[in-house]
């Protein structure tokens, strides 16, 4: 079973409105689905000095996730204020507090260098390591969220193996980003289109698959989830379409409830 690392980023989710919350962020998500679905996984982040650093400490051992502290901080963690409309999420507010110290040492590399998939997202500013970080044969996932045009990408594009992308239809627009992405050195693009499916391109031909029509309680988490378990797909050798449907497979499950993970 390939080995697979998750980083950086944790933080929590906080609906006052329902009197809600739970810990989350892009790698804790992805960690505990990936793990979920039986994949070998360890997350690597950096900690607050405040009950919820504690809690996800707590979490992650009784998922059995081992975990790899950067470095604990004198500050609490990270918090978004979350409110939910007509079961789609929306994020009101952020508070990145632990999360703006994040640091890779040289032994925290080295560390990294033993993987086989890393999964990394825009909190661990990867961009500062990843040209002499990524080993052969190594498999690079990132996650750019709705960061479809930010310069910092072009420095990241060359060395992912798939690079994920969140955008809301199949345009001309995606369809023509995604080439141009592609045309940049990754190796292969991916759209989550929401209830529009996902599209990937590997510089080849398009790969679209629809979503399923299911009642939603929460989006969050829908992202995440889907590139967690098309990863897994990925762990097991399966190709595009096949990581294409275990991620659609996940992500309907995960959007029927309330918490971003199973």
């Amino acid at each position: 079973m390939k080995k697979t690392i998750a980083m950086a980023d944790n933080c929590i989710d906080v609906y006052y409105k329902l009197d809600r919350y739970y810990l989350t962020g892009n790698s804790i998500d992805f960690a505990f689905n990936y793990k979920d679905m039986g994949g070998d996984v360890t997350e690597m982040t950096i900690l607050g000095n405040d009950v919820f650093a504690m809690a996800l400490e707590e979490r992650l051992k009784e998922r059995d996730i081992p975990l790899r502290i950067l470095k604990h901080v004198d500050k609490p963690t990270g918090m978004a204020t979350m409110d939910i409309v007509d079961g789609d999420k929306k994020h009101l507010h952020f508070e990145g507090n632990a999360m703006e110290e994040i640091e890779l040492s040289p032994d925290d590399l080295e560390f990294v260098k033993q993987f086989d998939i890393v999964y990394s997202e825009r909190w661990a500013k990867v961009s500062r390591y990843i040209k002499e970080l990524k080993q052969p044969g190594q498999i690079w996932v990132y996650d750019f969220s709705k960061r479809l045009e930010l310069p910092g990408n072009d420095d990241l594009l060359p060395y992912l193996d798939y690079a994920f992308f969140s955008y809301d239809a199949d345009d001309d627009y995606i369809r023509q980003f995604m080439v141009k992405t592609k045309q940049k050195g990754t190796g292969c693009v991916i759209a989550m289109l929401g209830e529009h499916g996902s599209l990937a391109y590997d510089g080849n031909q398009f790969y679209k698959i629809d979503s399923f029509s299911v009642p939603v309680v929460n989006t969050v988490g829908a992202g995440d989830s889907y590139i967690a378990a098309f990863t897994y797909g990925l762990s097991l050798g399966e190709d595009i379409p096949a990581c294409m449907a275990r991620g659609r497979e996940r992500a309907t499950k995960v959007i029927q409830q309330f918490n971003p993970y199973l």
